[in-house]
């Protein structure tokens, strides 16, 4: 039996514009290519009659049309049902399209690189935009969205120019990988009933300043809102099933958030550069902090542990400008980097329950002053888990029992001052031995220096203290 594509290999036929393959048994023609190579404007006709047979022209074959550098305008019949992959694609000058309304899906790259299309009127039973669609037309004004569009696939509109406002239809369940990205778009709408949103899928918005999220959506991909420099605030859907990483990177001025009840986790870099972040709310449940997840937010002054948080990820808050760090009894686990570079940090407790911190957890901190560790074994810590600075000036506080574990343990041994540090000399005892001299010297321990080095404390008021040279 011979099969449709094999009579439609079998039958061609040519008129003056077109050439096109018919198939004889089921009645119906598709447009091949154009004659009219440099033609700016083009009618597809609804039918062609072959040997006194008409067919309906129904289809626009795989790149039939790509390619007409000249083409501003074209006319496709209402008797069109399917446009096939790259059939418009990279027609520069094409103005508008209307698509008839009997076609379901625009194939991939189907008008990509239509650089001066302006204008497009989807199909009202149109169900699906395929992946690279409407890829880099720069100038898309105009567009309306069919109530049973369920699916935008990968890159359908990649960089390209779309209304400042677009509100997806409520039977729209799907956002392919980096449908929307690099678009001029300022708002974007999703309804209630998406269920995914793909990797990049709303990522380099340059205008983009706000996005409904659904109310339940089973996932959000990673990069999904990637560097969307205008965005200030975000709220987080109630329900989401899984949640990708990087999701806010980049989103220069984001200023506060709040987080998904849903989500236990924050995923790595999901704040990172995030540059004006200062509010954010994490549930209590919330378990673990990513690596990056808030490296570089320099305005985050506050931040609020969650009560049932376990592991702190490599670089989670680096650079990062805490001024208090309060950490939840049951944490285990602090990354390496952690904490690095958070100039206002002064003090820090760190409960009993933590056995890891990893190399420069707490580095580059110059205004770290008392450090209290509630663990009576000396948790794991990793080369420079604090500076130098700290190691020579800050006071490390440990329980009592301790003192000679710590003054053992790698790194730990390195803080000069373990529980008790020298708080300056103010009335001292003359000995007896030094009456009638000018005055005694002290080293730094408050205890009696031989030779001329240390501290020099006025025999006859026993309050000046002079440094000795």
């Amino acid at each position: 039996m011979l099969t449709a594509s094999a009579a439609m290999r079998g039958a061609d036929y040519s008129d003056a514009n077109f050439n096109y393959k018919y198939n004889k048994s089921q009645k119906f023609a598709r447009v091949e290519s154009t004659k009219k190579k440099t033609a700016t404007s083009l009618t597809i006709p609804s039918k062609i009659t072959v040997d006194g047979v008409s067919y309906p022209v129904t289809q626009i074959g795989d790149y039939a049309l790509s390619d007409l550098h000249s083409l501003k305008s074209v006319t496709i019949p209402s008797s069109v049902t399917e446009i096939r992959s790259g059939a418009f694609s990279n027609c520069y000058e094409l103005r508008s399209v209307t698509i008839p309304s009997k076609v379901t899906k625009i194939s991939a790259d189907c008008f990509s690189m239509c650089l001066e299309l302006s204008e497009v009127n989807l199909p009202k039973n149109l169900v699906e935009i395929e992946e690279g669609a409407f890829m880099y037309c720069g100038k898309i004004d105009i567009i309306n969205w069919p109530s049973k569009l369920a699916k935008v696939g990968d890159y359908a509109f990649y960089a390209s120019k779309l209304p400042l406002l677009v509100a997806l239809p409520a039977a729209c369940v799907e956002v392919g990988e980096e449908a929307f990205r690099a678009t001029d778009v300022e708002s974007f709408q999703l309804p209630s009933s998406m269920t995914s949103i793909g990797r990049m899928a709303f990522a380099d918005n340059d205008k983009l300043k706000g996005v409904t999220m659904p109310a339940s959506v089973g996932t959000i991909g990673d990069y999904a809102f990637f560097g969307n420099d205008e965005i200030t605030e975000v709220t987080m859907p109630q329900t989401i099933g899984r949640l990708g990483e990087s999701m806010f990177e980049r989103c220069d001025k984001l200023n506060h958030v709040i987080w998904s009840p849903s989500q236990s986790v924050v995923p790595k870099r999901t704040f990172f550069e995030c540059y004006e972040l200062e509010w954010i709310t994490l549930p209590d449940h919330v378990t673990s902090i990513g690596e990056l997840a808030f490296s570089e937010c320099y305005q985050l002054r506050e931040f609020h542990f969650p009560a049932q948080l376990k592991t702190i990820g490599d670089y989670a808050f680096n650079d990062s400008n805490l001024g208090e760090v309060v950490f939840p009894t049951g944490l285990t686990k602090i990354g390496a980097w952690a904490f690095n570079a958070n100039s206002r940090l002064e003090t820090l407790t760190i409960p009993a329950s933590v056995t890891e911190i990893g190399a420069n957890a707490f580095n580059n901190n110059p205004h770290l002053d008392i450090v209290r560790v509630e663990n009576v074994t000396p948790p794991v810590l990793g080369d420079d888990g604090f500076n130098q600075y700290t190691y020579f000036s800050a006071l490390l506080v440990v329980p009592e029992q301790s003192v000679m574990a710590y003054r053992r343990a790698g790194e730990w041994c390195n803080f000069q001052y373990i529980n008790t540090r020298p708080t300056g000399v103010d009335v001292i005892q003359e000995d007896g031995e030094a009456s009638g001299r000018e005055g005694i010297f002290y080293d730094l321990q408050g205890r009696k220096a031989s030779g001329s080095h240390g501290l020099l404390i006025d025999a006859r008021t026993r309050r000046k203290v002079l440094i000795s040279e």
